[in-house]
């Protein structure tokens, strides 16, 4: 749901955008995400938390879960990196990955 909310934070307050961007506009790589975010983030915490609630384990949804979370968090952190922007999407990215860990143990 944070992914979800990010996003639409994002895209519809060009205000909100200078604490994730370099130069407060856009990224056209970031905005590749777009859509993989939603459905493997968005979709695939929806899919893991639902079979918790079932009490089903649900491993390959949780390891799909894991490994997109794996990649944008390690991207994340590369683009921070390596256009000196602002730390606050590593930081979000950290704590969503420990948590979406957490959440699928």
């Amino acid at each position: 749901m944070a992914v979800l909310l990010w996003w639409v934070a994002v895209l519809g307050l060009p205000a909100f955008r200078h604490w994730w961007f370099p130069y407060g506009g856009l990224d056209p790589a970031f905005m590749a995400f777009v859509i993989p975010d939603l459905v493997f983030l968005v979709g695939g915490s929806a899919v893991v938390a639902r079979k918790k609630l079932a009490g089903t384990p649900g491993p390959l949804a949780s390891g799909i879960l894991l490994g997109a979370i794996g990649y944008a968090t390690l991207y994340t952190l590369g683009w921070t990196f390596a256009l000196q922007a602002p730390p606050w999407g590593a930081i979000a990215m950290l704590i969503l990955g420990a948590g979406t860990f957490w959440a699928c143990r």
